[in-house]
């Protein structure tokens, strides 16, 4: 017996131990696991902070980044009025042969389509057609000369001239184009040739923001139901018979040729320096249709208007005159006085 307890006390006491060492385990893997996890729950909710962060931050990035191209185009679209010269960016043909008879350094950019370039255009005239190709090639026209531009009539490269001067160009239209206008004016055949010309070889930086909002203009521009943004007057005339309040109808003529008859709803807004200020204050929640004398100066406006988020057009042939059979007078259409 005496022999036995000894032997039950050492076993006793060994398997003592090795609980102890078993309890000492499971407390030490325990705590292990516990930081583990707390490590593991921390460095989790970091990744969730930084990605809410990123998160957060980008759609604010993207927005300043829409933002501060927006401003880039409005602030260009309302410069070009205020800083409106007195020629109105426009030159009537007799001055121009004054100037290349001169020999002044210009480029002259003819917008009309190649076959009719082909047939005859002023001397030393690039021709880059109205629509996309003017976008494309705006880096390569320059911005240390004087550009002179024409169309057939006078609207489309009023258009482009606005457009142009918005992206650092300086700018002018040829008043009534080619056809109303150049092949008008006596001797004008000494000014033409039919030899082609290239621009030159050499790049003209131009703001990012600007340059794709004139790609998106052209763009529209060649694909809207109304070409080029012209909005036929008979068009206009059945809503203004129908009394429709969907359009905005809006006079750039002067006051008094304004208040001695203009179309039925219009109001006036006169064409000229400054006029940029309450364009802005235009309703952009319907089209506006803009008229003038003879669709130049409208062009000139519509593409303002587009450059600050309006659907704008121009009328085209503008107020006109029963004796030349454009615009709304030659289409016989009615005016009013009140």
């Amino acid at each position: 017996m005496k022999k036995i307890l000894p032997v039950l006390l050492t076993a006793a006491l060994l398997g003592s131990a090795i609980t102890g060492c078993a309890a000492k385990t499971v407390e030490e893997t325990t705590a292990a696991q516990t930081t583990a996890a707390q490590t593991t729950a921390a460095e989790t909710k970091a990744e969730a902070e930084t990605e809410a962060k990123y998160e957060s931050q980008a759609p604010e990035t993207q927005a300043e980044t829409e933002a501060d191209a927006s401003d880039s185009v409005t602030e260009a679209a309302m410069s070009y009025f205020a800083d409106f010269p007195e020629d109105k960016h426009m030159i009537n043909v007799s001055d121009l042969f004054a100037k290349m008879d001169a020999g002044e350094d210009m480029l002259i950019i003819d917008i009309r389509q190649p076959d009719a370039y082909a047939e005859g255009h002023l001397k030393g005239a690039v021709n880059i057609p109205y629509g996309p190709a003017i976008a494309e090639n705006l880096e390569k026209i320059p911005d240390d000369v004087m550009l002179y531009i024409n169309c057939y009539t006078g609207q489309t490269s009023s258009q482009t001239v606005a457009l142009l001067a918005m992206a650092g160009k300086y700018t002018t239209n040829i008043q009534s184009g080619y056809n109303n206008g150049i092949s008008k004016a006596e001797g004008f055949e000494a000014y033409i040739e039919t030899t082609e010309n290239v621009l030159p070889d050499e790049s003209y930086e131009v703001d990012e923001a600007i340059a794709k909002a004139i790609a998106d203009y052209y763009a529209e521009a060649t694909s809207n139901t109304f070409s080029s943004f012209n909005f036929p007057a008979d068009a206009l005339g059945e809503l203004v018979e129908a009394e429709s309040e969907d359009y905005t109808i809006l006079s750039i003529r002067q006051a008094k040729d304004f208040e001695e008859g203009h179309i039925a709803g219009a109001i006036n807004i006169p064409f000229g320096k400054g006029m940029q200020e309450q364009l802005a204050q235009l309703p952009k929640d319907k089209p506006i249709v803009v008229y003038c004398y003879t669709g130049q100066t409208a062009s000139q406006t519509l593409a303002v208007l587009r450059m600050l988020g309006y659907e704008a057009y121009n009328l085209a042939g503008g107020m006109g005159s029963e004796e030349s059979g454009a615009g709304w007078l030659g289409k016989g259409l009615p005016v009013v006085t009140d």
